[in-house]
């Protein structure tokens, strides 16, 4: 079957890049010839007759504002500066990925996939998709085709869903043939917001293949710098999230090592800001001690690689997704949002009985899987 996986830009997104990654092999490791769809430019420009006002409004609004304000070109900055810092990260998805390139999902023809397949990530949250329509098919409307979701997050338990867009995309979701989601919140979404009753909880993609596969990719790296280490990955850094780490190394007599990124940060120059390899990433967690993290992949390739950690919360990239990775595999305890000063670590830095969280994610990983099967069979 020739399958085109529908999913959020690349940009410099490790989790996004390995879930894109790990669902186009496992995929085809079914036997389909499958396509990652990948639009030309993640950030398009505003249409040709709005970008005067649209540049207008950003003008007057920074003057009010000041530095905290949206920049006035914010477009056309990125696009030029998303060659360089993801020029690491780039390689990776060309070489492993291969994404076919489009301009929009209006360039795909009538007959040329079998089957859409949506997800995984964040793909169901406006504010990271875009036109949030095409993350539920929009454009195969009227195709004798299979329309399917993998692992598609909302990435929080509130919806984000103007009433428009709410009532256009339940219309599209009741049209497709097998939903499943990544969060359990999800599946309430789905029956209560959306009017579909039959959505299922799988896992996110990555975890659905063995610690085997990452550790492969890793091995490029022999040497990370992380061993032995505190492991510190954080996408949104501020000073719960600093007094976290510092406290548990103390605690645990750790050095640490910051693998976090700041692709975006214009107080650094660009040069500065380049992402490193995803093979690097895969190896810090891969060699590290502990980690400390608000990532949501870094906490799922902790539990692959058996690594203790804490999760520290994440309430702007949303926790639903957290919460839902932590009470499948019994790790609750481990998400927090900050540290008590009278706790000695000793709970987080023996680590988890790794026995029983891999027996949870095996029965996880049956379930997923037959789900796939299951749905790529009607």
């Amino acid at each position: 079957m020739r399958i085109a996986i529908v999913t959020l830009p690349f940009h410099t997104n490790y989790g996004g890049v390995l879930q894109a990654y790990a669902l186009r092999r496992v995929l085809m490791e079914m036997g389909h010839e499958v396509s990652v769809l990948a639009l030309r430019h993640g950030m398009p420009l505003p249409v040709w007759w709005k970008a005067p006002a649209v540049y207008a409004r950003r003008f007057f609004v920074r003057l009010l504002r000041g530095a905290g304000a949206p920049e006035v070109f914010r477009e056309l900055r990125y696009r030029k500066e998303l060659p360089v810092v993801s020029s690491h990260v780039g390689r990776f998805v060309d070489e492993q990925i291969s994404p076919e390139v489009i301009n929009s999902y209006r360039d795909i023809r009538e007959g040329q996939y079998d089957a859409f397949v949506v997800g995984s990530d964040q793909v169901w949250r406006p504010r990271y998709f875009g036109r949030i329509e095409d993350a539920f098919l929009e454009f195969t409307t009227g195709w004798d085709v299979l329309r399917m979701s993998y692992a598609a997050s909302f990435g929080t338990s509130e919806l984000e869903y103007s009433p428009a867009q709410l009532a256009s995309c339940s219309a599209l979701l009741g049209k497709f043939d097998a939903v499943s989601v990544r969060e359990e919140d999800a599946v309430g979404i789905c029956r209560d917001w959306f009017g579909f009753g039959n959505a299922v909880h799988v896992l996110d993609p990555v975890m659905i293949l063995g610690r085997d596969v990452y550790s492969e990719i890793a091995s490029r790296v022999p040497c990370s710098g992380a061993g032995g280490k505190l492991l510190s990955y954080i996408l949104d850094n501020d000073f719960q999230k600093e007094h976290v780490v510092r406290f548990v190394a103390n605690a645990g007599g750790m050095e640490v090592h910051d693998a976090s990124v700041r692709p975006y940060d214009r107080r650094i120059p660009v040069s500065e800001r380049v992402v490193p390899p995803l093979e690097h990433w895969l190896a810090c967690l891969r060699d590290a001690a502990f980690v400390v993290t608000d990532s949501f992949h870094a906490c799922v390739l902790c539990i692959l690689f058996h690594k203790p950690f804490i999760a520290v919360g994440n309430r702007a990239r949303g926790m639903a997704r957290l919460k839902s990775l932590m009470e499948m595999c019994n790790l609750g305890q481990r998400l927090v949002h900050g540290i008590d000063p009278g706790d000695d670590c000793r709970f987080f830095l023996d680590g988890p009985c790794w026995d029983d969280v891999d027996r949870r994610v095996l029965a996880l990983r049956r379930v997923s899987l037959d789900f796939l099967c299951g749905a790529l069979e009607k």
